[in-house]
């Protein structure tokens, strides 16, 4: 069995063992697997542009024409040197059609395959999982600790750092999907290139809160924000929208569900205290990451008028939806819809009872 997750996963697709000729990256996060597809394609050929060493291909051109994969995969690069196939959008109706394929000698040629989400029944996930020459790569949603792992190591690799609030307000308004995060941290080192960033005493260009929040103003990733906002505020018109929006970000349900979470996390750590009799403004001085000054007033009115049961209450239906969002088969983007319309009307109820 060849199934590889998480670091593993990514070093095969980075470096793809000599035993290895062809990899299946599957997975609910699409900008994972075309960023680590896009990985083991530069391995092989160096160059995407060089038609001779590369053929790209949709499902749709192997279903038309089931017997061009097999010929690609016994082809030899015009000149010399190893060929990559790259195979999109494909599915378990392809299975046979690759199986096939796969019986040839094809010599150094590496085959890399982009599919949705695949469950352990899937007929082309147990093709590449039963065989040792070929590898099935699981694509999941960061977490956390991957997130932040991530993030450090790419702008390490760009001879840049980050300040621990910084990181902290961008991990938590970062989605999951790996090629809209990539996006937004060349927008930052790109941001903090400019003359008036300095650099520290390593030589690297440090990013600071001010810099973060200033370019992702600009890129657009407040939108998170706007959506944790606007259901903590009952505000239904835009909870869709700014869902929609985040969605078109290439947000996935688990990441908007996530950030919505943080918020009823701080309003419950901002609530729980100051029933206690500590001063609920410095409670939010202190929070980490911090409240962006924009949603401050938004937030401020939102501990007076949440309590510390019904907000228990809202992260226990945003818990349970971040689950049933995991489980496989589920519709994740209705039900993260649906989990935070529900919140939203009980804000506005809450607020139509003062």
């Amino acid at each position: 069995m060849t199934a590889f997750k998480a670091g593993r996963g990514e070093q095969v697709c980075s470096r793809p063992p000599e035993d290895i000729r062809a990899i299946l990256i599957y997975g609910p996060n699409n900008g994972l697997i075309r960023e680590r597809a896009k990985s083991a394609i530069k391995f092989a050929v160096e160059n995407f542009s060089d038609v001779f060493r590369l053929c790209e291909l949709d499902a749709h051109d192997i279903t038309g024409d089931p017997a061009r994969l097999a010929d690609e995969l016994a082809a030899l690069a015009f000149g010399g040197g190893r060929r990559a196939i790259w195979i999109k959008n494909a599915s378990d109706s392809l299975s046979r059609i690759i199986a096939d394929a796969l019986e040839i000698n094809s010599g150094d040629t590496l085959l890399v395959i982009e599919s949705a989400n695949l469950n352990p029944r899937s007929s082309l996930r147990k093709l590449f999982e039963k065989q040792t020459d070929l590898a099935a790569v699981a694509c999941y949603d960061d977490d956390e600790n991957s997130l932040r792992d991530y993030v450090i190591g790419f702008l390490t690799a760009e001879n840049t750092t980050i300040e621990r609030d910084a990181l902290s307000w961008l991990l938590a308004r970062l989605g999951n999907d790996r090629m809209q995060v990539r996006t937004e941290l060349e927008k930052l080192i790109l941001f903090v290139s400019s003359d008036d960033h300095q650099q520290n005493a390593e030589g690297r260009k440090e990013i600071g809160l001010d810099a973060v929040t200033a370019c992702s103003a600009d890129a657009g990733i407040l939108s998170l924000d706007n959506l944790a906002d606007a259901v903590a505020n009952g505000d239904m018109a835009n909870i869709d929208r700014y869902l929609q929006l985040a969605f078109e970000q290439g947000v996935q349900p688990i990441g908007a569900i996530r950030s919505v979470a943080r918020r009823f996390s701080q309003l419950h750590f901002v609530v729980g205290l100051a029933a206690g009799g500590e001063s609920r403004e410095i409670l939010i001085s202190a929070l980490r990451p911090p409240i962006f000054f924009k949603y401050r007033a938004a937030f401020e009115r939102q501990t007076s008028q949440w309590s510390l049961v019904r907000i228990a209450k809202a992260i226990d239906i945003l818990n349970e939806a971040e689950i049933n969002c995991k489980t496989t088969g589920m519709p994740s983007v209705e039900i993260c819809a649906y989990a935070l319309v529900r919140i939203g009307g009980a804000a506005r109820a809450g607020k139509n009872r003062r």
